[in-house]
């Protein structure tokens, strides 16, 4: 049986996103300069987020909905609103370095918030599985995740979308798979900011779409309270650290002996 636990090597993930939701602190514009001097150090980068009009125009004089701070070479940062703060990085080694991380953030915007009365914790992962040649996605996945074939040739699958809700014993883990060239490697809901850590060109950043027999696994774990929780920095990290032991549990599970042999370098 091969080792499942460690980091691997030729890891397939490539995205990984934190988010703490919170009921709105309605003073946050008059504080962002001050949380940009105490993140500026790491995420030297900001920008404001803005919200376009029909057909992408920005109105004159818009106020930003978010603040984004990103380090300079924009493989790790985050974004800032006055109802949530996520943390997010293509950089990734580690849960305990991405969690200092998350708690430097939270407590930079704690110092002037005070405290956080949370409504929702999450932590998301996107992995992508790239076969080598003559290989299939079926062996690094369970057949129910994959495009399925029918018996009449004249069908071929081009692509293909699934998702399963699970419970956990501290909340749900919303896991999807696609694969097929009529998908990129990012959902749409997070284009906007993974684009933020690319690089930036005259026509701005593109997702090109995935390449033939290839997909992308999507394990997204989430807390949620239908009333508000009183919380400080180190007690949403605590609850992180649970959240992502339940998506590092399901994907070391999910994912097949052949796919570990290659991700570790041993096939």
């Amino acid at each position: 049986m091969i080792n499942r636990k460690g980091i691997l090597p030729k890891q397939p993930l490539f995205y990984v996103l934190a988010s703490l939701r919170f009921q709105a602190w309605m003073l946050l514009p008059g504080k962002i300069a001050d949380i940009q001097d105490s993140l500026r150090d790491r995420f030297p980068l900001v920008n404001k987020v803005l919200i376009g009009s029909m057909g992408g125009n920005i109105p004159e004089g818009a106020v930003p909905v978010a603040w984004a701070f990103h380090a300079a070479d924009r493989q790790i940062g985050c974004q800032i609103s006055q109802d949530q703060i996520v943390v997010h990085a293509t950089r990734y080694t580690r849960f305990d370095d991405f969690a200092e991380v998350v708690r430097f953030v939270i407590e930079a915007v704690e110092r002037h918030a005070r405290q956080f009365d949370v409504g929702a914790i999450g932590i998301r992962y996107l992995d992508k599985i790239e076969p080598r040649p003559d290989e299939s996605l079926l062996d690094y996945l369970p057949s129910e995740y994959v495009p399925k074939k029918v018996v009449n040739t004249a069908f071929a699958p081009l692509s293909g979308l699934s998702q399963t809700v699970y419970r956990t014993q501290t909340g749900v883990l919303q896991a999807r798979f696609w694969s097929g060239e009529q998908y990129v490697s990012v959902p749409d809901d997070l284009v906007p900011l993974f684009l933020m850590t690319c690089d930036f060109s005259a026509t701005g950043p593109a997702l090109t779409p995935l390449e033939p027999g290839s997909g992308i696994l999507d394990s997204d774990s989430i807390w949620t309270s239908s009333s508000p929780i009183r919380m400080d920095a180190y007690q949403v990290v605590d609850k992180l650290s649970a959240l992502h032991a339940h998506s590092n549990e399901f994907f070391r599970s999910v994912c097949t002996e052949h796919a570990f042999k290659v991700w570790t370098g041993e096939a």
